[in-house]
């Protein structure tokens, strides 16, 4: 008798896909929104910092990671910022690293729309405090010979930089209804591929207990021959 193996369903497999996917337009997004920058002394303001939240909102801790990291790495090398990169790599990547950790634990004790946005919003501003910090020691480090003035001046920028995203980002999940948007676009094609790989299940057994009763048929009209 073969053997049929679904350790592997296709909903499995649509699902990774999917988280693939959004990973990919989460970092592309980041790196555009990073390209579109306002010009300051030492550095540039961005609103990279939006998909980024997203990402960690919606698809997780390490999609965020990949988002932040790569997304704005690549802003700061095509900007032609190089200095910025190894630094930006690490920030970005922690930012959305922390914001993805605390959303998951909000939304495990929080699950009502208004205090869930309202403490998304506080997971996100923290994470643009981290990053604002980040940039206030890289840009220390970079620009030592100005005794720490690049970061300073730059400070107040990266931390409204933060805050502004964090309440974009909590606006475009709650408010425009992105969040349900996501939601519905990302289960809706696994939740097909239950049904489905249930019925093929279905099926297969509806097969099997239809051989088994023909055999059963054959035997005993042998038998009474």
């Amino acid at each position: 008798m073969q053997k049929t193996n679904f350790s592997s369903t296709p909903s499995k497999r649509a699902t990774r896909i999917r988280l693939i996917v959004f990973t990919a337009l989460m970092t592309a997004l980041t790196t555009v929104l990073t390209l579109v920058s306002i010009p300051l002394a030492t550095g540039y303001y961005n609103f990279g910092d939006i998909p980024i939240f997203l990402s960690a909102c919606l698809l997780g801790p390490i999609p965020a990671l990949i988002t932040g990291a790569v997304g704005a790495m690549l802003g700061d090398v095509i900007l032609g910022y190089m200095p910025y990169a190894p630094f930006t790599l690490i920030i970005k990547a922690l930012e959305g690293l922390v914001v993805a950790i605390l959303f998951i634990i909000v939304k495990k004790f929080v699950k009502k729309s208004l205090p869930q946005a309202l403490l998304c919003a506080v997971c996100n501003v923290l994470g643009g405090l981290i990053m604002a910090l980040g940039y206030f020691l890289a840009e220390g480090l970079l620009l030592a010979e100005n005794s720490w003035t690049g970061g300073i001046i730059n400070l107040p920028f990266n931390i409204l930089q933060g805050v502004i995203s964090a309440i974009a980002a909590v606006a475009l999940m709650y408010l425009f209804g992105l969040k349900k948007l996501f939601e519905k676009l990302y289960q809706r094609n696994g939740g097909n591929a239950i049904v489905s790989d249930t019925a093929n299940k279905e099926d297969l057994q509806t097969n099997a207990k239809q051989s088994n009763d023909d055999a059963e048929d054959n035997t005993s009209s042998e038998d009474k021959i």
